[in-house]
């Protein structure tokens, strides 16, 4: 029998020692080990296949476009279309001015080519070329293969407003240097220009041909709406008011007008008729061409007074004393077909300013050919850097 002692020291015994501690955590069964396996699993296989399905799809593209190399491998750049020989045209961008405008430049195999061509003094292409300005298709409506319409402007270069780009004769001939409008007049005088490079007509050899800008041709003026007060006047059909070149000469017009009309005023004394001061309307031009501004003074005066002239009612020996004293100045109104040149400088490669843009590259050019069909294999190429053609 225990003595009533011994309970209460197992109850002292037990309060010492202080409350039962608990562990924390969860158990990992299989079923969860499994779950989070196929999960993991699954993700990694799904990024894998969404990964070479994007590499695919890139591959397809880059194997769609054309991608235009020359003879060492640099890169041109990206065809941004093609012309009506199937020549890939890339953009050039000019990065050597404060702005930075772009041309559209083709490539052919040995080539560079330009749809505005350059025009050079003798017959060999040689020396500096002048250029047309942009948006001058009336003076070149002919195109390399002679059909009206066609003309050899670039529109993209109108478009951007300034200035006309072209591709001419490089250091060696091909495959060409490219060139830049200035706002200098052309040095060549019109008679001397004897030879063009047109780059975009398909020839073998160098695209240098003789040409001449010829004569001016030209046409009299419509005169019918010169005097303003005569009655109200417009240009017809088919012809451009001039108003904008006479307006340069009115100031030299009134003031031999005032001269011219008091010495006819003078001679008309004695008739007692006068004749009222002129005031000068306009000239027109048939479309492409201008007023031929050599006495174009003299001759406005004249056409003026003569109108005026031919509705006073005069007595014909009176009229033939006023014609005598005009007959000076009798010089007939003329317009005149005009082809407008401007210098041209070279185009620096940025990386080299004592280069011209295209020539760090070298004929043969080729474009990319698209992926082995069925080849699903990846091959690493090594990166060659960016393509210099258009940076």
């Amino acid at each position: 029998m225990q003595s009533p002692s011994a309970a209460p020291h197992r109850q002292d015994a037990g309060m010492a020692r202080g409350p039962r501690k608990t562990q924390g955590g969860f158990v990992i069964t299989v079923e969860l080990l499994l779950l989070i396996t196929i999960l993991v699993l699954g993700t990694l296989v799904g990024i894998v296949a969404i990964r070479d399905a994007l590499v695919k799809r890139y591959v397809s593209q880059q194997a769609q476009k054309a991608i235009v190399v020359d003879a060492q491998g640099k890169v041109l750049g990206e065809a941004a279309d093609f012309d009506e020989h199937d020549a890939p045209r890339l953009f050039y961008i000019d990065r050597s001015q404060a702005n930075n405008f772009r041309t559209l430049v083709g490539i052919r195999d040995d080539r560079f080519t330009s749809r505005e061509p350059l025009y050079y003094a003798g017959n060999s292409c040689e020396g500096d070329p002048c250029i047309k300005t942009v948006s001058d298709e009336l003076s070149d409506n002919n195109g390399v293969d002679a059909v009206s319409g066609s003309g050899s402007v670039s529109y993209f270069n109108a478009l951007q407003g300034q200035p006309n780009y072209a591709v001419g004769q490089g250091a060696s001939g091909l495959p060409g240097a490219l060139f830049r409008e200035t706002a200098q007049s052309c040095p060549i005088a019109a008679a001397d220009i004897g030879s063009r490079w047109i780059s975009q007509k398909v020839v073998s050899g160098k695209p240098c041909e003789a040409f001449s800008l010829g004569d001016s041709s030209t046409e009299p003026a419509y005169s019918a709406c010169l005097v303003s007060a005569l009655q109200p006047c417009d240009c017809p059909a088919g012809y451009e008011d001039e108003g904008d070149v006479l307006a340069n000469y009115l100031p030299a017009i009134n003031s031999l007008l005032d001269t011219t009309l008091v010495t006819l005023n003078s001679a008309l004394l004695l008739s007692g008729q006068q004749l009222d001061p002129i005031e000068v309307g306009t000239l027109c031009c048939p479309q492409a061409m201008s007023l031929q501004e050599s006495d174009l003074v003299d001759a406005a005066v004249y056409a003026a007074i003569t109108q005026v002239l031919d509705t006073a009612s005069l007595d014909k020996k009176l009229r033939k004393t006023l014609d005598q004293l005009l007959a000076p100045l009798q010089t007939e109104i003329l317009c005149e077909s005009f082809v407008q040149l401007k210098a041209t400088e070279p185009v620096a490669d940025p990386r080299d300013p004592t280069r011209n843009a295209l020539e760090a590259f070298t004929a043969p050019f080729r474009v990319n050919l698209p992926s082995v069909a069925g080849d699903s294999a990846w091959r690493s190429v090594a990166p060659t850097g960016e393509g210099t053609f258009a940076p």
